[in-house]
């Protein structure tokens, strides 16, 4: 394993023979012994590598016990260790197995930290998140690009916030699009966040969107005729792009004025300190001897700048690790090619990084995993990096795999309720997978009718749960009364129950009411029917529409309490935004409608009406100016993209 050198002199080998092998270790602190693949990893010399992980391979043990062995052999000292990733909760996992391991590893006897003088304690080795490192380096050195070292952090509520503020006082042209304002504002933050983990400054991209633009649309049709129509159409549909980029500059101006910076800038910011200062790569490569990189399939372009600029082209163990099949962060700028590149990218004395893996899953039984195979076929076929086939653990059961073919959604929903109900209880959890979100509803319906605590992971969760569906639309015909959308909801849902013929009756309200009457209407003049308009002035008694239709006596009593309900919240806007959510609930009476709900557990009843609360408790503590437009623009644009928000937490039963 390891190659023979000068003194002093790294040549990626060992600079002396390791003292203890990876089963040593791994004896002396109770662990497993390694298998072939987890010891190559973990004894690999001094040079850069990469280790293609499979779901489920024990990676994070891996490459905590090849931190042990760099210490326990002396190549490196646990101040001299960094190691990053993406979420706060691997880091903290990572740190904490990192101080266990030192710690038996010290009681062993095998390692003395710092010598003699020092036996009573000993230095960590730095973990942290991909951006919290970034964000370090631009605190420390960011003076050297011109920004200031207290720049304010901005939350996602509130670059939202901000954007949304430029958006709404913009005063250029936007006549090429019909987008709701919404819409505008994430494609905002989408097309900055974008360009920053990519480091393209807007005016480039810009120019370059713009010409490709012309050159679409001049494309010749058939035999050199007149303009392809697809082209043209293309050509429309990136000139509509190109309206976004103006308001991008705004919004980079806005956070400049404010000395603030969001989480793309910090990135961006630190791949052009590492790039371009000589001084603070050097300060990074002298203050660390090996450096872990967790999750590397998932980082962006302005990571891989980062990273490479840093540490590329050293003979270190600088070691990536990751799985071109498990990368999700698309939405961010990540790509899986900056796993395949690391080899190239990070080569040291002529050689490219080498490439380990780790393919023993030890979580998955021997049914499941050949499943999985099975589908990952086509992934592992057009894969860039070699990735091997999963194969089972020595201790993997035989598991069991099920399969149903039923008439619809309906039916399914209902098929995989049964299966859990069936399988659930004290101490047991289950997790089921939609192929989209649409398919939310009709299972979260299904599993609550069973009796079971339900828990929906991601966006969908909350704000398609249908007490928060009344209350944020509720809130909309408070801010916007022309969303017939949430008026509607109000209307036919839970709060008011109306039928088909209420409806169709109130709508001839709101025609009548859009009407000129005398040479006058609703507001002095004419207007488009607007629903909430007949919500507001509701028919009186006896009215009978153009066609006959009136108002049924149970249906105007619950359209007036209606009424009444809006006019109330939109006295109350000036209220603190959570003051305004709970007061919404309140006023509805949707704490009573949980509460009444046979398919609701009391353990869990109001666990959505008080996350939204919370939601909204964090948008008004994180945006710079806080307004209920804005926080509903939020809500909707986060609803669309996927992202931002999670359902409450509901608590284990002991029992069903």
């Amino acid at each position: 394993m390891s190659r023979s050198s000068a003194p002093g002199e790294s040549t990626g080998g060992l600079p002396h023979a390791p003292r203890y092998s990876a089963a040593d270790l791994a004896q002396a602190l109770g662990t497993d012994p390694p298998t072939a693949e987890q010891r190559a990893v973990v004894e690999f010399d001094l040079s850069p590598a990469v280790v293609v992980a499979g779901a489920g391979s024990g990676k994070t043990e891996t490459m905590a016990s090849r931190v042990i062995w760099l210490i326990a052999n002396g190549y490196v000292r646990p101040e001299e260790i960094l190691g990053l990733t993406f979420t706060r909760k691997a880091a903290h996992e990572l740190s904490a197995r990192l101080a266990t391991k030192l710690e038996q590893l010290r009681g062993t006897g095998l390692w003395r930290p710092g010598g003699e003088a020092r036996e009573d304690a000993f230095d960590l080795p730095t973990v942290s998140t991909y951006h919290a490192y970034a964000g370090r380096l631009v605190a420390e050195h960011g003076l050297r690009l011109g920004v200031e070292p207290d720049s304010q952090l901005l939350s996602e509520a509130a670059c939202w916030q901000l954007a949304h503020d430029v958006v709404a006082a913009y005063d250029g042209d936007m006549s090429g699009t019909e987008k709701a304002e919404s819409t505008v504002v994430r494609a905002v933050l989408d097309l900055a966040g974008e360009l920053g983990e990519h480091l393209v400054p807007p005016e480039d991209a810009l120019s370059w969107l713009e010409r490709l633009a012309d050159r679409v649309a001049a494309l010749p049709g058939r035999d050199g005729g007149r303009p392809l129509t697809a082209g043209r159409d293309l050509a429309t549909a990136l000139r509509e792009q190109a309206l976004v980029y103006p308001l991008v500059q705004r919004y980079r101006a806005a956070k400049a004025a404010r000395s603030a910076l969001d989480f793309g800038d910090q990135m961006a910011l630190a791949a052009r300190l590492a790039r371009d200062v000589g001084a603070v790569a050097a300060g990074e490569r002298a203050r660390y001897r090996a450096v872990l990189l967790d999750e590397f399939q998932d980082t962006s372009e302005a990571q891989m700048v980062l990273m490479s600029s840093l540490f590329a082209g050293l003979d270190l163990p600088i070691t990536a690790v990751g799985d071109p099949h498990q990368s999700i962060y698309g939405w961010r700028g990540a790509s899986a090619s900056t796993l395949s590149r690391f080899p190239d990218v990070f080569a040291a004395g002529g050689r490219a990084a080498a490439v380990l893996s780790l393919s023993t899953s030890w979580r998955n039984s021997r049914s499941v995993l050949a499943a999985a195979n099975v589908v990952a076929d086509d992934l592992q076929a057009a894969t860039r990096i070699p990735v091997r086939t999963l194969s089972p653990a020595p201790s993997a059961g035989p598991g069991l795999v099920e399969v149903a073919r039923l008439v619809d959604h309906v039916a399914e929903a209902e098929h995989v309720a049964d299966w859990v109900a069936g399988h659930f209880g004290p101490g047991r959890t289950a997790a089921v997978l939609c192929r989209a979100r649409a398919q939310f509803p009709v299972v979260v319906d299904a599993l609550r009718r069973h009796g079971l605590p339900v828990e929906v992971v991601g966006l969908g969760g909350l704000l398609d749960t249908p007490e928060v569906l009344d209350l944020v639309a509720a809130l909309w015909a408070t801010q916007e009364p022309t969303r017939g959308d949430q008026v509607m909801r109000l209307l036919t849902g839970p709060v008011c129950r109306l039928g088909a013929a209420d409806v169709d009756a109130l709508w001839a309200r709101a025609r009548e009411l859009a009407r000129p009457v005398d040479g006058a209407a609703v507001g002095g003049r004419e207007h488009a029917p607007v629903l909430a308009e007949a919500v507001e002035h509701p028919p009186p008694a006896g009215w009978v529409g153009t066609r006959g239709q009136h108002l049924s006596p149970e249906g105007a009593e619950r359209v007036r309490r209606l009424s009444g309900v809006l006019r109330r919240l939109r006295s109350l806007t000036g209220l603190a935004l959570p003051d305004l959510v709970v007061e919404t609930e309140r006023l509805l009476g949707l704490d009573l409608e949980v509460a009444a709900d046979p398919d609701l557990h009391p353990a869990w009843g109001r666990a959505q009406l008080d996350a939204l609360a919370d939601v909204a408790a964090g948008y008004a503590g994180s945006a710079e100016r806080v307004t209920l437009g804005g926080f509903l623009d939020w809500l909707d644009a986060a609803r669309q993209h996927e992202r931002g928000l999670e359902e409450a937490d509901v608590p284990e039963l002991a029992e069903v």
